[in-house]
């Protein structure tokens, strides 16, 4: 009876004993069941976080601006790509600016649930996003308007100071120059390819075969009053908004001046002036086919000056040939290597208008009797547009000044790859600092960590 009661104070006792263990060891299993949960929930963070940091990053280098404005702009693309509602409250630490390489730090607070209970009542995790700013493969035209309200108020020096950014902008950014080709296309009522266009270059020696009828054997000489001055007509729609198609020749700007005309003009032209010579309002910029020679480029932008009217069309178009690796200009990449990227910048000051004397369809009759209008023009424009988008080029446009309508500011809205990309420069300052932010966005940017 004895040793009975005994075991039962025994097996009381070691029962008592288990369960205040096991109170012991509550804290521990729970804690570290918990701490797969907690864990696993800062991974999350951690990934989402980096993520975001990516796309934050990229979007500082491809921007320009003050510290401040960069810092704005990083913590405003967090924000959209991490938002409050995630787990973790996420600081952003100000980016690291040197050279070409921008670095940006993002820490962590993730509050734990179950680790509390050990002690732990957050875990920080970081990341680090490092950026650089180069240029590989690029391929661009810059689409110019050169037209004779280009020189209000020296216009046209603000566009040369806008182009000589935008070329230097893209070199300074690269190591290796043969990877960046620009090209130039300045346009007015027409576009001038230069001697370009009868197979020559500028120093005389062999370009290419000549694109242009020369039924009498003109020479080409700029600014020249009889010679042929290097501006062309458009081809017949719908040839006037395509690339370049087997056996095309273009016909030369010739104005003749017959018919009704003033007398005025015609005496000018043939005794005074040159600019009323069969080159009327022809632009003296022509055409600069894509190069990786910088001086080169910059000495051609020094050539802008303004004359005459706009078909932004036919720069459009050109600036479209320009890219292709097809005749006449061969210098473009292959559509089909991946390896470059191609894209035109185009920027007007104005409307589309018509001459009433020549342009780049003919005499003011020949273009009534071809139905070619101010809507006509605007019609290829956008279908020209249409067409390099379809063909992968990508498309930046500005509008200049505060003198072009809403209808043409639609146009070069939807010509424009998004809306991002189209910007409505009213003033000097803006057109420069809109050539400055392309090239910033053009740079390919390669995450390298």
């Amino acid at each position: 009876m004895l040793n009975k009661d005994i075991l039962k104070i025994f097996l009381a006792s070691t029962t008592g004993a288990v369960a205040v263990t096991f109170g012991f060891m509550m804290p521990l299993i729970v804690g570290g069941a918990g701490m797969a949960v907690d864990v696993t929930k800062a991974y999350l963070v951690k990934n989402r976080m980096c993520q975001a940091l990516d796309a934050a990053t990229l979007a500082v280098g491809s921007s320009i601006g003050t510290q401040t404005e960069l810092e704005e702009r990083l913590q405003a693309y967090m924000t959209a790509n991490y938002p409050e509602d995630e787990f973790g409250t996420v600081t952003i630490e100000p980016p690291i600016i040197n050279n070409n390489l921008i670095s940006v730090t993002a820490n962590a607070r993730v509050d734990t649930s179950f680790m509390r209970i050990l002690g732990q009542d957050h875990l920080n995790v970081s990341c680090l996003t490092e950026v650089t700013r180069e240029v590989r493969g690029l391929e661009v035209a810059m689409v110019v308007d050169v037209t004779g309200s280009m020189s209000n108020h020296n216009n046209i020096g603000a566009l040369r100071t806008a182009a000589t950014n935008f070329v230097n902008i893209l070199y300074d950014r690269t190591s290796d120059e043969d990877s960046v080709k620009i090209g130039i296309v300045p346009f007015s009522a027409s576009v001038n390819v230069g001697p370009y266009g009868l197979g020559k270059n500028e120093d005389g020696t062999n370009y290419d075969d000549a694109f242009v009828n020369n039924p009498y054997n003109l020479e080409y000489e700029a600014d020249s009053f009889n010679k042929w001055a290097g501006c062309v007509l458009a081809r017949n729609n719908p040839d006037d908004e395509e690339n370049y198609e087997d056996g095309w020749m273009w016909n030369m700007y010739r104005h003749t001046f017959q018919g009704s005309q003033s007398s005025d003009i015609r005496y000018y032209w043939q005794y005074y002036n040159n600019n009323y010579g069969p080159n009327y309002e022809c632009s003296h910029s022509y055409i600069q086919p894509l190069t990786s020679n910088r001086q080169k480029l910059l000495d051609s932008i020094q050539e802008f000056r303004a004359q005459g009217n706009t078909h932004g069309n036919t720069g459009m178009v050109w600036g479209y040939r320009l890219l292709s690796p097809e005749f006449p200009f061969r210098e473009g990449a292959s559509w089909e290597d991946d390896k470059w990227q191609k894209a035109v910048l185009m920027m007007t000051d104005g409307d589309n208008t018509i001459s009433p004397y020549y342009g780049a369809y003919g005499t003011y009759q020949q273009y009534n009797s071809k139905g070619v209008n101010v809507s006509y023009l605007n019609r290829r424009f956008e279908d020209v547009c249409e067409n390099m988008k379809a063909q992968g080029i990508l498309i930046y446009t500005i509008t200049f000044t505060s003198n072009i309508n809403n209808t043409t500011k639609d146009y070069y809205r939807r010509c424009a790859s998004d809306e991002t990309r189209y910007i409505d420069a009213p003033s000097q300052n803006d057109l420069i600092e809109a050539f400055e932010r392309i090239s910033t966005e053009l740079s390919n940017l390669h995450i390298s960590r």
